[in-house]
């Protein structure tokens, strides 16, 4: 008798043991879900108040973002740009750093990156929008030329980590209980630590954030530089026209010398007040000063201006057809002279093209944004045209001059550079 009590007293002891390591294990696991948890709130908390300070907190995943990429315009759903999360290219959709980002005379998006390349990753978002979990969709590609420019832009943005294979962290795995059990607590366990990788990856992407937003697409809209390259536009920001700082083409475009490019229109018609909306209407000839009454009446500002076609007019109150014309034909006048305003490059779009992605990539160098770039590479039939387009002295901008600046149509206003590079 007294050896059974022994065993069942040995047996009571051994499941009250067992009881207690489960229990201690599952809030061993709570605890740690509770801790990842509180992260992830803190670190949305953080994202809220900074899109309060610094963007949007009314984003919706169905809003169309437009991109001026270089020259290059690029639509596409916000959903689409911000799936892959914890990425810089997230982060400069996301609308939490709306308020910081450049824009260009149309309100789009400005980045000043190669628009082809661009266009190939946006494509890949595309396709990986359209995959299921067990399709595993290629990184973007895009012609043989370009792929190190491309895998250069997959750095920027964040992209390229997930070619990485993910690292494995070290097992521990449980064995005190039945097997059923064990195989649960080592699965919450794994997902736990995963659950802790992604937490501390999107907490350190966050951190880099704002150096990449303000290094990368914060600036001021006058430094937009359109150029018409033999027909060709490109768009750059003229801190990349400036990266070489002993070549001329930095010395053409620094404060002493370069007169602010943009829309004839100094201050922009699209900001015109429904005052100066009624005031230019008023000293319009041919027309009553009781039409621009109408135009006060109905604050119109100067974005309505623009819009305003003859259906609108009529809304308005103004009836008599003559007037209607005359005021149509000066609203497109209008709008054709806040039209950007172009530099003139009369050289081979495709080699000048090689040079500006050059210098974008030492630009996105100098903010240690991406390592340092190499120098690019020539397809075998423009090898002559880059021979002639790079003589001349001085670093890669050997002779830079401003040579006139006339309009030919209007009131639009080009200017002409003579441009000679050394060769790469």
């Amino acid at each position: 008798m007294e050896q059974l009590k022994n065993a069942e007293k040995k047996l009571k002891a051994a499941h009250d043991s067992r009881e207690i390591a489960y229990a201690a294990e599952i809030k061993k696991l709570d605890d740690v879900k509770t801790t990842l948890l509180d992260r992830l709130h803190d670190l949305n908390e953080q994202k809220q108040q900074c899109a309060a300070v610094n963007g949007n907190v009314n984003v919706r995943d169905d809003d169309l973002i437009e991109i001026n990429a270089g020259g290059k315009i690029i639509v596409a759903r916000r959903s689409v740009l911000c799936q892959v999360k914890g990425t810089r290219f997230e982060a400069l959709f996301s609308g939490r750093w709306d308020k910081k980002l450049l824009q260009d005379s149309s309100g789009r998006i400005f980045l000043d990156v190669n628009g082809d390349c661009f266009q190939a990753i946006v494509d890949y978002l595309n396709e990986l929008a359209i995959s299921s979990e067990d399709e595993r969709t290629k990184m973007p590609t895009i012609s043989d030329e370009y792929k190190y420019l491309l895998s250069q832009y997959t750095v920027l943005f964040g992209l390229s980590r997930f070619e990485q294979p993910h690292s494995k962290r070290e097992k521990f795995p449980e064995f005190r209980f039945s097997a059923d059990i064990n195989e649960a607590i080592n699965e919450k366990w794994e997902s736990l630590n995963a659950l802790q990788d992604e937490i501390t990856s999107l907490e350190k992407s966050f951190v880099d954030e704002q150096h990449f937003i303000d290094s990368f697409v914060s600036g001021e809209k006058k430094d937009i530089i359109t150029l018409n390259v033999s027909g060709t536009v490109m768009t750059t920001n003229r801190a990349t026209l400036m990266i070489v700082e002993d070549s001329v083409l930095a010395q053409q475009f620094d404060d002493t010398k370069w007169t602010v490019q943009g829309s004839n229109n100094t201050r922009g018609v699209k900001e015109w007040t429904p005052k100066e909306v009624s005031e230019w209407v008023k000293n319009f000839e041919g027309i009553k000063e009781k039409v621009s009454k109408l135009f006060k009446k109905n604050e119109i500002n100067g974005l309505e201006l623009l819009a305003l076609n003859e259906f609108g007019l009529e809304k308005m109150g103004v009836s008599r057809p003559g007037t209607i014309c005359l005021l149509i034909k000066a609203i497109k006048q209008l709008e054709k002279s806040t039209q950007d305003v172009s530099t003139l490059i009369e050289y081979s779009p495709y080699c000048f093209g090689k040079i500006l992605d050059y210098l974008r990539l030492k630009f996105v160098h100098s903010k240690e944004l991406i390592d340092k770039p190499t120098l690019p590479t020539v397809s075998n039939d423009q090898k002559e045209r880059k021979k002639t387009l790079a003589k001349g002295r001085g670093g890669i901008a050997a002779v830079v001059a401003i040579a006139a600046a006339a309009a030919a149509v209007g009131h639009h206003r080009t200017e002409f550079l003579d441009i000679g590079f050394e060769s790469l």
